[in-house]
């Protein structure tokens, strides 16, 4: 067990890490999630579903309650007054687009999101938190269905499973938001414990109560937790045979969750507000008509990235994106030996008996690994349905993972029958280092540049063309650089603060054709929308990128004009310019003649 506990611990210190490092609301649904736990600390039920865009909550009101009701609880006591402050779209969000280059924030973060937390932000830290604690006890409970499949009584085969999807940055990036993810994939991991618990060492009245209860809480964690609860009710009548342990289960789940598919009924019509969830959404309990193959596999891209790696709002992908080929690679190895040892061992059973007495002892000698098995498939083929109706992503097949890191561990294990033990142990621990490793490496790697704001430096480089260009009485350009490589057009400007403003004006980008019009035209906060003008001191000087994917606007043959300016939103006027003679528009410094070619 200290092998297991020293899994757990890195877990629960890299979801801290996790939760620290990624702004609030930057993570997926984040702010819905939150909407729904504030309205219930603050009044203690449900919130109201309302017209899309009229409330924060969105369709999350018409989430299961558990994570919501136990993430009020831990931050009921935080002032959280200053919610709709702290939620402030940026004006060039980066929602679901991980080829966009730049930075990737979708709202505005000011120093009042920092260390110590306060208002909103604690309380959504609070409930991050909590979601770090829910995913421990994932990681804790998959060595629990990885000892009833593997059959092993000590060893890596126990530890190899529960690291695994410790280590899967995308699985931790989950479980350190705002989210009932956290939730329903750890109460559908404690259920198929329970069940494979009954299913090795028998079944007794209170088992089977224990095991409704558990099924109760998956319902109450997520939708897909009651198609997953009518599967464990049918597999534990499979595994008893009893009548009276499933009639005990049920009972148990009806009197746990019952009340909430009651109230659903009420209030739309639906016990399960399937319909009005996909109504709101836009999708569809239809059968779905054939999509192309080519949308299929975009579709199917979205799945592995959003797996393995794929932060933020779909909008933070893991670089270079060979980097997944290793995850893929690993996935594909576990499947190919689960397939070869689960068809192996039914062929060697099959050629001592007949076909159906053999497919009797089979499923008699791996009935946990059969059962982890139908587990996996059904969440995939639920996952598969939910993709026709609302789309799908990584983390909505988390609740297979537990069963499936176990499963290819069982099938490993017939391979490392033949290795030395020393050697199998080590290469478990090296695969075990390596991931940890990774999902350490991507915070300083992809998590906190995705979201940091322009740096402070003490000088101008000498590559930049100087200049003392004033904006207002507030503000000074004192140099930029224009580069542009491969794709990527690049454009730093290097701004002073004179005095500290006293509106938190916007940065506008133009590159103006020869005919006037725009080739871009591009206004945000400074650093892409990652600081606040207010918040910078008199004499801080900022470096500050700006870059832009030559490939998304149309081709351009003839020099570009480069123009710069800053806009007050609340006087809807540009700032005046002082110390550059190049103003042919006003509030306009024209900078440079821009050749969109290659560089390196």
């Amino acid at each position: 067990m200290r092998h297991l506990s020293v899994i757990v611990a890195a877990f629960a210190v890299l979801g801290v890490i996790y939760s620290v490092a990624i702004p609030i609301f930057e993570t997926p649904d984040e702010l819905q999630h939150y909407s729904v736990v504030n309205y219930i600390s603050r009044y203690g039920w449900f919130p109201p579903l309302g017209e899309p865009g009229e409330h924060l909550w969105d369709q999350e009101a018409l989430q299961a309650p558990l994570f919501y009701w136990a993430a009020a609880v831990s931050s009921f006591w935080v002032d959280t007054s200053d919610l709709s402050r702290q939620a402030v779209l940026q004006p060039k969000a980066n929602i679901g687009d991980a080829t966009l280059p730049g930075k990737k924030n979708a709202f505005l973060h000011g120093p009042d999101q920092t260390f110590p937390y306060r208002g909103a932000t604690l309380a959504v830290r609070l409930c991050r938190w909590l979601s770090v604690l829910l995913g421990a006890g994932t990681v804790a409970a998959t060595f629990f269905i990885a000892r009833s499949v593997t059959d092993a009584q000590s060893g890596w085969a126990l530890f190899l499973p529960s690291a695994i999807i410790a280590f899967i940055p995308q699985f931790i990036f989950i479980n350190a938001s705002c989210s009932n993810d956290s939730a329903i994939t750890l109460t559908s991991t404690l259920t198929l414990a329970l069940l494979l618990w009954i299913a090795r060492s028998g079944s007794t009245r209170r088992r089977a109560a224990l095991l409704g209860a558990a099924m109760g809480l998956m319902a109450l964690s997520k939708l897909i937790g009651t198609a997953l609860a009518l599967l464990a009710l049918g597999l534990i009548f499979l595994i008893t045979r009893r009548l009276s342990d499933t009639a005990t289960a049920a009972a148990v789940f009806m009197a746990v969750a019952g009340w909430w598919y009651a109230r659903n009924q009420f209030v739309y019509g639906d016990p399960l507000a399937l319909n009005a969830f996909l109504q709101f959404v836009g999708g569809s309990a239809d059968t779905p008509s054939a999509p192309s193959l080519s949308f299929l596999w975009d579709q199917f891209r979205l799945l592995r990235l959003s797996t393995w790696g794929l932060f933020g709002h779909i909008s933070v992908p893991i670089t270079p994106y060979g980097i997944y080929a290793f995850f893929d690679i690993g996935a594909a190895m576990a499947v190919i030996a689960f397939s070869v040892s689960a068809f192996g061992s039914l062929a060697d059973i099959l050629r001592r008996n007949d076909l159906l007495r053999g497919i009797g002892e089979y499923i008699a000698c791996h009935r946990a690994m059969l059962i982890a098995l139908v587990w996996v498939g059904a969440v995939l083929a639920l996952g598969a349905r939910w993709f026709f109706a609302a789309g799908i992503q990584g983390r909505l097949i988390f609740p297979a993972l537990p069963a499936g890191s176990a499963l290819a561990v069982w099938g490993l294990r017939s391979f490392s029958a033949r290795c030395s033990p020393v050697a199998v142990r080590r290469v478990a621990l090296a695969v075990s280092l390596a991931m940890l490793a990774f999902t350490v490496a991507v915070v300083p790697l992809y998590l906190l540049p995705a979201y940091s704001p322009p740096p402070l430096v003490d000088r101008i480089p000498t590559a930049a063309t100087q200049t003392d260009i004033r904006f207002g009485d507030e503000i000074a350009l004192r140099g930029y650089t224009v580069a542009r490589r491969h794709n990527q057009l690049l454009i730093t400007f290097y701004w002073q603060t004179l005095i500290t403003p006293s509106t938190d004006y916007t940065v506008a980008i133009r590159l103006v054709r020869p005919d006037g019009s725009f080739w871009l035209d591009y206004v945000n906060y400074p650093g892409m929308g990652t600081t606040l003008p207010t918040t910078w001191r008199p004499g801080e000087l900022r470096r500050d990128e700006y870059v832009f994917d030559t490939n998304r606007f149309p081709p351009v043959a003839p020099p570009l004009r480069l123009i710069v300016g800053y806009f007050d939103p609340r006087a809807k006027t540009m700032l005046p310019i002082q110390n550059w003679s190049d103003v042919r528009e006003a509030g306009w410094a024209t900078l440079a003649e821009v050749e969109l070619t290659d560089s390196q």
